[in-house]
């Protein structure tokens, strides 16, 4: 299939609608019940750094809390680098918990390769979607064993702290239906995306951020879009 022309797909008309509610409530507000006692096990477990993933009683994660954890991180710590991978997996998996076992242990098993395709893809994420996103998934194989697309671009996501002109979004299945059912990406697979797909995804939301940007009299950000998307 050709792929499909992007600059043609326009924002669904229910997307401009959700925009006019306040970003701080949508996104930075966006929060997850998460599974704090099992994370907080299995990462101690596996003599790994960064757990207790949140303060003593707190069962949940915000957008919110993930942006001042990116904000205050020092990517030359690898403590600070896998606390801020496990709590993005903890937010981004919520009360279902497959596969994280295999990410942690990965992770474990490779520990110094991970925790550098961390740091350089957290670095790249700020400038380069790409190069950020082919870090984590060099020639489409995941650099860190089953933290594929869904997770590495949420990550990527993190790392730019709820900045407005931070160009990496989140894709993961549900967004990728929405943007073939809904916004006719007609060649968009179902996983497993390459790197220039990807960076296209990018672009795309960045488009549709200016342009809703100019109508709404206030800046857009591509999160807002995305979160849409997930769920429309």
């Amino acid at each position: 299939m050709a792929p499909t022309d992007l600059s043609r797909l326009q924002l669904p008309q229910a997307c401009r609608e959700a925009l006019v509610e306040q970003r701080s409530k949508r996104i930075d507000g966006h929060t997850i019940p998460i599974a704090t006692d099992w994370w907080n096990t299995e990462i101690a477990a596996f003599h790994l750094p960064g757990a207790p993933v949140t303060a003593p009683g707190v069962e949940q994660l915000s957008r919110g809390d993930l942006f001042t954890d990116a904000a205050k991180l020092d990517p030359g710590s690898e403590a600070e680098l896998l606390r801020f991978l496990w709590r993005v997996l903890a937010w981004g998996s919520g009360m279902k918990l497959r596969l994280n076992r295999k990410r942690i242990r990965a992770v474990a098993d490779n520990r110094s390769s991970a925790v550098a395709a961390l740091r350089q893809a957290l670095m790249a994420a700020r400038e380069d979607p790409a190069q950020a996103y082919e870090t984590l998934h060099p020639e489409r194989r995941n650099a860190i064993s089953y933290l594929g697309p869904a997770f590495s671009t949420k990550l990527l996501y993190f790392a730019g702290y709820g900045d407005l002109d931070h160009p990496c979004a989140i894709l993961d299945s549900q967004v990728a239906a929405a943007l073939r059912g809904t916004c006719q990406w007609d060649s968009l697979g179902k996983g497993a995306w390459p790197t220039s797909t990807y960076a296209r995804y990018c672009v795309l939301l960045r488009r549709w951020a200016d342009e809703e940007s100019t109508e709404c009299g206030r800046r857009i950000g591509i999160d807002e879009i995305e979160l849409w998307l997930f769920r429309p």
